[in-house]
């Protein structure tokens, strides 16, 4: 490649930097990297069930909610139905406002939604 080619390519290198879009892609890899070790905070899974009765209609959301966070990507719009759903139960309010409103837990799904999964 000549002098002037590599020139042309550094400039719109950088100009493709001042709008952003190099450092959003780097952010979006760098999450996309982290992403296995940012997992949420663990589920409070047995607390959830053991504040409903045996027969409670809820227990299979809380299952749902668990499986859903397991997988390698999580659905982050089923992971806020869930969330939803369960919150709603107050039974279940404060147990699932403090697991869902934890830092390590925003920061996770923040980053799911940073990456557009």
């Amino acid at each position: 490649m000549d002098e002037k080619r590599r020139e042309d390519v550094r400039e719109g290198v950088d100009d493709a930097d001042d709008t952003g879009l190099v450092a959003g892609e780097e952010l979006i890899t760098q999450a996309e990297t982290l992403l296995p070790l940012m997992r949420p905070d663990e589920l409070p899974r047995e607390n959830l069930h053991a504040a409903l009765p045996d027969d409670h209609a809820a227990h299979e959301a809380i299952d749902h909610l668990h499986r859903e966070i397991e997988k390698d990507v999580p659905d982050r719009g089923a992971v806020e139905r869930h969330v939803e759903h369960l919150r709603g139960l107050p039974e279940l309010e404060a147990i699932i406002v403090n697991w869902w409103e934890s830092p390590q837990t925003q920061r996770f799904f923040a980053a799911l939604g940073q990456i557009g999964v």
